[in-house]
């Protein structure tokens, strides 16, 4: 009988050694789980971020650019680049565009974006009402208007458009539609206008053969299709005006604006694969008077033609 008891004892006091080994060894592992987990997620925590210079990180700006191609084209564009400004500024920024350039019109009249890439006559105007301040534009480049028509095309100067269909991308396109529909009226050479959404359109449009010749710049061929680009041909260019304006609405506190202009300048150095990608050389900061030269122009006749109603 006190055999049995031993034997007994024996055992439990067995069972107990051999489960408390294995608490000390889970524990164990348990421990080292938790270490190897706290040292992964310190490896994977990205370097700090640059100091912000914004003020206001708890507000996400809208970035409005001009659509003068599809807006999945100008996203492919500028998301990129705008990810990039957000770090080096520390200003959240959002991108935004239009259906169409009548639409981006109301927005810029409306005041709807806080910071918007526009051509030079939208800035003329929308510096005047609602108070677009000037922020940035292109520092080597000029913008220029043409007139472009299919490779094969008789026409070999601009009275040979005389009394043709031509298309234009919107009323209020500055170079692409208003520079090239003046020259057309200043030459005296009657003709058809019609519109689309985009300048891509207007470039796929003539070389379709839908249209005798359509007005675009030099920047939107190069980006088309180059397939669609070796159908065409340059016919008439006009001469060099200051370019689109990267402004900011007077809503925009200044050191915000102020952070992301500077966040443009630093793209030269830090990341001018982006500039490139969205059809951008390197970036000056800009006053308002740098587009005098299209104040300088017949205003209410660029008016008449973009078909914007006065202030």
């Amino acid at each position: 009988m006190r055999s049995g008891v031993t034997d007994i004892c024996l055992r439990l006091l067995l069972g107990l050694c051999l489960l408390l080994i294995s608490l000390a060894l889970w524990a164990a592992d348990d421990d080292s789980s938790s270490g190897s987990a706290v040292t992964v997620l310190t490896l994977e925590q990205p370097s700090d971020p640059p100091p912000a210079l914004g003020t206001n990180p708890e507000r996400t700006y809208s970035f409005g650019v001009v659509p003068q191609q599809a807006a999945t084209r100008l996203a492919a564009m500028w998301v990129p680049l705008l990810q990039r400004l957000e770090t080096l500024s520390g200003v959240p920024l959002k991108f935004a565009t239009a259906k169409d350039i009548p639409t981006f019109e109301e927005g810029l009249a409306a005041g709807r974006y806080d910071f918007a890439y526009m051509n030079p006559f939208h800035f003329v105007v929308f510096n005047a009402a609602p108070g677009y301040r000037a922020l940035a534009r292109d520092r080597d480049q000029r913008i220029k208007g043409i007139m472009v028509v299919a490779k094969d095309a008789p026409f070999v100067a601009l009275e040979d458009l005389a009394n043709q269909d031509l298309v234009f991308p919107a009323p209020g396109a500055f170079a692409a539609s208003i520079l090239t529909r003046a020259e057309l009226e200043r030459r005296g050479i009657p003709f058809q206008t019609r519109f689309v959404a985009s300048h891509d359109s207007v470039y796929l449009n003539v070389a379709g053969g839908h249209f005798a010749a359509g007005g675009g710049i030099g920047r939107t061929l190069e980006a088309v299709n180059p397939e669609v680009r070796e159908q065409l041909r340059l016919l008439w260019e006009s001469p060099g005006f200051t370019p689109h304006a990267i402004a900011v609405s007077p809503q925009v506190p200044e050191r915000d604006a102020q952070a992301v202009g500077q966040a443009f300048l630093a793209l030269a150095d830090a990341a001018p694969e982006l500039l490139k990608d969205a059809a951008l050389g390197p970036l000056t900061l800009a006053k308002d008077g740098d587009w005098d030269d299209i104040r300088a122009l017949d205003v209410d006749r660029l008016r008449r033609l973009s078909q914007m109603p006065a202030p």
